[in-house]
């Protein structure tokens, strides 16, 4: 009989996996909470260095002596090598362990995962986050989870310094199936806040004035807030890329066709959009950059 898997507080051993843009500052949250965490990433470079925790060269032997692995990539393919590559997750997993993949992939490929954990006798539960780089650093991130919810109480520990929301969805897969829902609302904002400045502008409005006007209004959100600086400056440096945008709304399509669903028309209007960016070469700017495509639009070059 597989041991139960362990309740993670202060103390117990993490292993990271993915200390990329977002990575990083999750993984010094916890680890300035006390938990005791060893890092991987499948490249060494110097903002490791800095970290407050020691960062290995080998994954399987990483996750071999840790409690909880915690797994924050780009995306589904990095995760799948991660998973399965010779010196990875499941070579070095041991029964009785927990695995939180973090990242944003298809529904599909997590409950793939969660079979695999399951093989060696470990518990596993897809958790992808909405917000970017600013909310990972304050512990504000949203949780979106996937697994069985009865051991909910093992992982809400190392969770609750990292999101202050905690939302489950269902069995493995729900998670990352509600994070590709909620970033086509995502998309959907981006685009209507830039239209909404370009059409007061072709009006003959100031596009400040206008935007002060939306900042007093009942319509502001916390992330129009932060988007309209970008606009006003036309400063795309990024906290969600476009490519992660276009790469999020190709799964969303992809998974509605696996279901047999009919494709809304804004889901392909805004996959186009963000592929035109990263066609463009702009994919590893902010989602915000769609702003220049659309004025070009408008402009009719």
């Amino acid at each position: 009989m597989d041991p139960s898997p362990p309740l993670i507080d202060k103390g117990s051993r993490i292993a990271w996996l993915g200390l990329g843009t977002m990575g990083r500052p999750m993984a010094r949250r916890l680890a300035e909470a006390g938990f005791r965490i060893r890092g991987y990433n499948r490249i060494l470079h110097e903002p490791l260095s800095t970290l407050p925790f020691p960062v290995g060269t080998d994954a399987a032997e990483c996750v071999s002596e840790s409690d909880l692995v915690i797994v924050m990539v780009r995306d589904g393919g990095v995760a799948r090598d991660l998973f399965t590559g010779p010196r990875g997750i499941l070579a070095g997993l041991r029964p009785g362990q927990i695995v939180v993949n973090m990242s944003t992939e298809s529904p599909a490929e997590a409950r793939s995962e969660a079979a695999a954990c399951q093989g060696k006798g470990a518990l596993y539960f897809d958790i992808p986050v909405s917000g970017s780089v600013v909310p990972a650093e304050r512990g504000e991130l949203l949780l979106l989870a996937g697994g069985n919810e009865d051991y909910r109480k093992n992982i809400e520990k190392p969770l609750s310094v990292l999101g202050k929301n905690l939302h489950w969805f269902g069995p493995a897969g729900s998670g990352m199936a509600a994070k590709l829902a909620i970033n086509y609302l995502l998309a959907s904002h981006m685009e209507a806040l830039v239209q909404m400045l370009l059409i007061g502008e072709s009006l003959g409005l100031d596009k400040k004035a206008l935007s002060d006007a939306l900042l007093e209004s009942p319509l502001i959100t916390p992330f129009y807030r932060i988007k309209i600086k970008n606009l006003l400056e036309e400063n795309y440096t990024k906290a969600f890329s476009a490519s992660l945008m276009k790469k999020d709304l190709d799964l969303l399509l992809a998974e509605l066709l696996s279901h047999d669903q009919s494709i809304p028309e804004p889901l392909s209007h805004l996959r186009a959009l963000y592929r035109r960016s990263v066609v463009r070469g702009l994919g590893e700017k902010d989602l915000s950059v769609i702003q220049d495509l659309l004025k070009s639009d408008s402009q009719g070059s």
